[in-house]
């Protein structure tokens, strides 16, 4: 599978949970906890990528599903209630599952925070020196022999 069809696949895969975790709350004031965790989540996750970025001096393959990954971290608390798991202070190891509701400003709080870590993340990403197009193997900018 080439690089194209995979970013579009992981988009689709990354959309499709979201959309799925969303639906998830919808019982439980959906709006106001997806977002709280889905900030949190993807927050932490672009500074763990933007680590990353710097360690490997390329992007991390799939950001989407990274962040995804991370919003379900910070909910994993939230699959655990409907069996009968009530909600426990430990749970914050999941990302502060049930402090960040008490952060003040609330999700506004979170966002400010997401943008800030994805500004962090893309200003990482914007240093990595872009490799000549010969490296990346196109064909197109190969020198050709005279033979």
């Amino acid at each position: 599978m080439n690089r194209r069809a995979r970013w579009w696949l992981g988009a689709a895969v990354t959309v499709a949970v979201e959309v799925e975790l969303y639906a998830s709350y919808q019982a439980h004031e959906a709006r106001f906890h997806w977002f709280t965790h889905f900030f949190v989540g993807g927050a932490a996750v672009l500074l763990i990528m933007a680590v990353v970025v710097v360690l490997r001096c390329r992007p991390v393959p799939l950001p989407g599903l990274w962040v995804a990954l991370g919003h379900l971290i910070a909910m994993f608390p939230d699959f655990l209630f409907p069996a009968g798991i009530a909600h426990r202070h430990w749970m914050d190891v999941f990302l502060g599952h049930l402090s960040t509701h008490f952060m003040p400003g609330r999700n506004l709080t979170w966002y400010l925070v997401f943008l800030a870590a994805l500004a962090g993340y893309l200003a990482v990403v914007m240093q990595i020196p872009r490799r000549p197009s010969a490296e990346r193997g196109h064909l197109a900018h190969r020198p050709v022999s005279d033979q």
